[in-house]
C-alpha cells in the first residue's frame, strides 16, 4: 500500500513538472516572439497554471521545494560571474556609488509608501525590494549586444556586484529572523562575515590545487564544482540562512579560478532547468485578490524604479567623473527590479513579514519593469538627446580634468584554439611577428605553461559558449583552432557566423569531406596536415637543391622547431 501511494506521489510530481516545462516552453516562445525576456514568460506561465487560473500544480509543496534548488543553482551562477579583478577600474565608484544609490532609492521609496500609509516593517521590505537590480537580466543584455567590455557595462556590473554582495547580508538577516533589530544584523553580519571568509580562504588556498586536480576530467570538474556549491548551500543553512546565500558564495569562491568560465557552460543547462521551475514557482504563489488596494502603490514604485533610479544611478556616475554617454546607458540598464529581490519577499512571506498581495505586487513588479528595460534599452539613444542638457549640466560641475572617458580597445590580433604540437608551432611564429594572441585549451598543465611563458590564455573547450563568449571573438582579426574535432570546430563557425562577426576563421580538418563541410560553414581557410605537409615538403625539396647553404638555414629551422616543442611538451609533463 505504502509503495502504491509512494509510486502515486512520484507520477503525480513528474506529471506536475512535465506540465511546467511545457506550458514555460511554450509562453517562452511567445515570450521570445514578442521580443521579452524569458523570465516574464515563465512566471506568466506559473500564473496559468496557480490557483487563480487553471489549477494544474497539484504538488505545489514539492514544486516550491525545487525551486529552492533552482535560485541556488541561479545564484551559484550569478557568483561564477563574479569576476574581481575586471571591476578594479571602477572599484571605488562601485563601493560608493552603491551605498548611495541603495539608501537614496531606499529613502525615497520609504517616504513614498508611508504617505501612502503602509506599516514601516512592510514599507521597508518593498523599498528594500525596489533599491536593487537584476543581474541576470544586465549581463545578458550587454552580453547579446556585445558590449560587455564597455566602460557602461563595467559600472552597470560595478554597482550589481556590490548591490548582490548587499543582498545576500539583507537575505541572512531576513532568514533568521521574524523581526529586524540591532543585534539580528549584527549576528547576520558576523556569521555572514565568516561564511564569506572561508569562501575567500579555500578559493586561495585549496581550490586552485584541488580543480586543477579534476580538470583534465570533464565529469570530475562539474561533479566538484556542484559538490562546492552544496556543501557552501549545507553550511549557510546550517547558521540559519537561506541555501541560496550559501550558493553564492560557492560561485564566488570558484570565479576566481582559471577553470570558472567553463564551469559556468557545463552548470548553465541545470541552472535553467532549475531556475525556469523557481520562477514558475513565483507565478503559482501570485494571488492578485487584494491588489486592487495597491494599485496606486504598484505605479508609484514603478516609476521610482524605471525613472528616478536610472535617473539617479547616472547622475552618480556623472558625479564620479564618468562621460555622460557610459553613465547614462548604465543607468538606464539597471532599471528594473533583481531577481534576488523576488528571493527577499519570497523569504519574507514564509517568515510572516509580509503578507500574499506584497509578495504578489514585488513578482509583477519585477515582471513589468523586466519588460519595461528591453524597451528602454532601445530607444536609450533618444533618452540620452532628450537628457543631454540635464547630464551636461552635471558634468559641467566637475573640472574637465576629471572626467573619465571609455577606453578604446585594440582590436586583438588573434585567438588561438589549442596549443598542441602545431599549435605551438603557430604560437612561436605569433610571437616572432608580433601579434596579440590569446591562446584556448582544454588542457589545464600546458595553460599552466603558458601562463609561466607570460603568454595570455584560457581554460576551456571550444565547444563551450561561456568560453566563446568571453574570448572575445567580436573584437578579434583572426581565430585559428588547430583542434580536430570537425563537431567543435562547426560550432564554433556557426557561434561566429550567426553574430556576424566581422573576423577570418582558419581551422583544422583531417579528411576532405570534412574540410568541405568546413568551407560550407564558412571557415575562411582549412588546413588539412596531409595535403599542407606534402605541400611544404615540395617546397622544402625545391630548396634543398638550391645547395649547401640553404639545406644548413632549412635544417636549422627545423631543429628550432623540434627543440621548441619538445621542450614545450616536456614542460608541460613536468
Amino acid at each position: 500500500m505504502a509503495l502504491e501511494v509512494l509510486s502515486n506521489l512520484q507520477i503525480n510530481l513528474l506529471f506536475d513538472i512535465a506540465i511546467i516545462i511545457v506550458f514555460a516552453t511554450i509562453i517562452a516562445f511567445i515570450a521570445r516572439l514578442f521580443k521579452q525576456p524569458l523570465i516574464v514568460g515563465y512566471i506568466l506561465a506559473g500564473i496559468l497554471l496557480g490557483p487563480t487560473t487553471f489549477q494544474l500544480i497539484k504538488n505545489q509543496e514539492i514544486i516550491f521545494a525545487l525551486s529552492e534548488i533552482g535560485i541556488a543553482f541561479l545564484l551559484f551562477f550569478v557568483g561564477l560571474e563574479m569576476d574581481l579583478k575586471k571591476l578594479k577600474e571602477v572599484g571605488f565608484f562601485s563601493t560608493a556609488g552603491t551605498i548611495i544609490q541603495v539608501v537614496l532609492t531606499f529613502l525615497a521609496a520609504f517616504f513614498i509608501l508611508l504617505k501612502f500609509g503602509m506599516a514601516s516593517t512592510v514599507a521597508s521590505i518593498l523599498s528594500l525590494i525596489v533599491a536593487f537590480s537584476s543581474t541576470s537580466i544586465v549581463v545578458k543584455i550587454f552580453s547579446d549586444n556585445d558590449e560587455i567590455d564597455t566602460l557602461s557595462s563595467r559600472l552597470a556590473l560595478g554597482l550589481l556586484l556590490m548591490q548582490d554582495i548587499i543582498v545576500i547580508f539583507l537575505l541572512s538577516t531576513i532568514s533568521t529572523t521574524t523581526s529586524i533589530t540591532i543585534i539580528s544584523l549584527a549576528t547576520s553580519f558576523f556569521k555572514g562575515i565568516a561564511i564569506f571568509a572561508t569562501a575567500l580562504l579555500m578559493s586561495s588556498v585549496v581550490f586552485p590545487r584541488l580543480f586543477a586536480a579534476a580538470a583534465e576530467y570533464r565529469e570530475m570538474i562539474l561533479l566538484l564544482s556542484l559538490t562546492t556549491c552544496f556543501i557552501f548551500s549545507t553550511i549557510a543553512a546550517y547558521f540559519g540562512f537561506s541555501i541560496a546565500v550559501g550558493a553564492f558564495l560557492a560561485g564566488i569562491s570558484i570565479a576566481p579560478l582559471k577553470y570558472s568560465l567553463n564551469i559556468q557552460g557545463m552548470v548553465e543547462p541545470l541552472k535553467d532547468f532549475f531556475a525556469t521551475i523557481f520562477f514558475v514557482s513565483l507565478g503559482l504563489q501570485m494571488k492578485f485578490a487584494g491588489m486592487g488596494n495597491l494599485i496606486n502603490i504598484f505605479w508609484a514604485m514603478l516609476a521610482l524604479v524605471i525613472i528616478f533610479k536610472p535617473l539617479l544611478i547616472a547622475t552618480i556616475a556623472l558625479l564620479f567623473g564618468y562621460e555622460k554617454r557610459a553613465a547614462s546607458a548604465a543607468g538606464f540598464s539597471l532599471g528594473q527590479v533583481s531577481e534576488f529581490s523576488l528571493i527577499i519577499a519570497a523569504v519574507a512571506l514564509s517568515n510572516g513579514l509580509i503578507g500574499s498581495e506584497i509578495f504578489s505586487l514585488t513578482v509583477l513588479l519585477v515582471a513589468v519593469s523586466i519588460v519595461t528595460t528591453a524597451y528602454t534599452l532601445r530607444i536609450e539613444g533618444k533618452i540620452y538627446s532628450f537628457l543631454s542638457g540635464y547630464y551636461g549640466f552635471i558634468s559641467s560641475l566637475l573640472p574637465k580634468s576629471k572626467l573619465r572617458k571609455e577606453k578604446k580597445l585594440r582590436k586583438k590580433d588573434i585567438v588561438l584554439f589549442g596549443c598542441h604540437r602545431m599549435g605551438a608551432i603557430f604560437l612561436e611564429t605569433f610571437k616572432k611577428a608580433k601579434k596579440k594572441v590569446l591562446v584556448i585549451d582544454h588542457n589545464p598543465h600546458r595553460v599552466e605553461e603558458l601562463e609561466r611563458m607570460k603568454v595570455n590564455c584560457l581554460y576551456g573547450n571550444i565547444s563551450n559558449e561561456e568560453i566563446l563568449k568571453h574570448a572575445g571573438l567580436s573584437n578579434t582579426e583572426f581565430v585559428v583552432s588547430t583542434v580536430r574535432t570537425v563537431e567543435d570546430n562547426l560550432y564554433m563557425i556557426n557561434y561566429i557566423k550567426e553574430r556576424k562577426y566581422d573576423t577570418k576563421i582558419i581551422v583544422v580538418a583531417e579528411h576532405i569531406h570534412q574540410a568541405l563541410d568546413l568551407y560550407d560553414a564558412g571557415a575562411d581557410y582549412v588546413i588539412i596536415p596531409h595535403i599542407v605537409s606534402g605541400e611544404k615538403m615540395s617546397t622544402i625539396i625545391k630548396d634543398l637543391f638550391k645547395g649547401k647553404k640553404k639545406i644548413e638555414r632549412i635544417k636549422n629551422q627545423s631543429i628550432d622547431h623540434i627543440l621548441f616543442i619538445e621542450r614545450f611538451g616536456r614542460n608541460i609533463k613536468g
